[in-house]
């Protein structure tokens, strides 16, 4: 008999095992990461945001800081990247646990 498959079958294995093994990492940095991360977004929704971005548009920032935080999408984009970046791991799980 040909058992050749199972070189193929080896291969799918090993390379699951590596998604795996990165999926655990990136998911324990993501998971480390939100505290700093809802620090952000409590910054985006204070008046101390406003007021620096209002600050910067006056130009009273000096050009050595970086302003990046301080445009108006980039928070929001981010909490929008996060939020649906959760929802695309709740639908993996899903249909992890689904196919069981």
């Amino acid at each position: 008999m040909d058992y050749t498959y199972l070189n193929e079958l080896n291969d799918i294995y090993d390379n699951h095992k590596k998604v795996i093994e990165d999926l655990k990492k990136s998911l324990e940095a993501f998971e480390d990461h939100q505290e700093e991360y809802k620090k952000l977004v409590s910054y985006y929704y204070s008046d101390q945001f406003t007021k620096d971005m209002d600050a910067s548009n006056r130009g009273e920032i000096g050009d050595d800081i970086n302003q990046a935080v301080l445009s108006e999408d980039a928070i929001y984009d981010l909490m929008g990247d996060n939020y649906y970046t959760g929802l695309a791991l709740l639908e993996a799980v899903n249909d992890v646990l689904q196919d069981k």
